[in-house]
């Protein structure tokens, strides 16, 4: 049995993964998956308390979703990835009071594709490792970039430990 210490300090450990790639993950028979995509900031909340209904700038208030991303592809916005009963959607809205935590497959930010990317080609993961890439962290190459790089150097760090 784990004592309240070590149950503390797991919980605090990052896990050093970026989801599986959208769309990628079996959904039940009979279910529908969907994508309800969002600011970052709300990623977190989501994968915690699950969707709830909110109201728009425009349009009723509810929980929007679509099969294929509503404001683009899921790789490239911040996107919660789930599935509900065929019966549950009707295009744009899920038709439930909430979409529950364990409903969410996954959470999909825009540097997951680059880390994703990366991680297929060994030979540059090494490169990343060494710096050759260093560059890109500048700000100015884009946020993407920047982040994947300092995810991958980040998780060798606490690997090596």
């Amino acid at each position: 049995m784990k004592t309240f210490i070590q149950f503390i300090s797991e919980m605090k450990k990052p896990k050093w993964k970026v989801p599986k790639e959208p769309g990628t993950k079996a959904v039940k028979k009979g279910h529908v998956r969907l994508y309800h995509q969002t600011g970052k900031s709300n990623l977190s909340n989501i994968r915690r308390k699950g969707i709830k209904p909110h109201q728009p700038t425009e349009g009723p208030r509810g929980i929007y979703a679509d099969e294929k991303g509503f404001y683009g592809d899921p790789k490239e916005k911040p996107t919660a990835e789930f599935s509900v009963k065929k019966k549950d959607f009707s295009f744009p809205f899920v038709h439930k009071d909430k979409v529950k935590a364990k409903e969410i497959i996954a959470t999909h930010k825009d540097w997951h594709e680059t880390v994703r990317y990366i991680q297929g080609r060994p030979g540059m993961v090494r490169k990343v490792l060494a710096g050759e890439y260093d560059d890109l962290m500048d700000g100015k190459s884009g946020a993407k970039y920047s982040k994947a790089i300092r995810f991958i150097k980040k998780r060798a760090a606490a690997n090596k430990r």
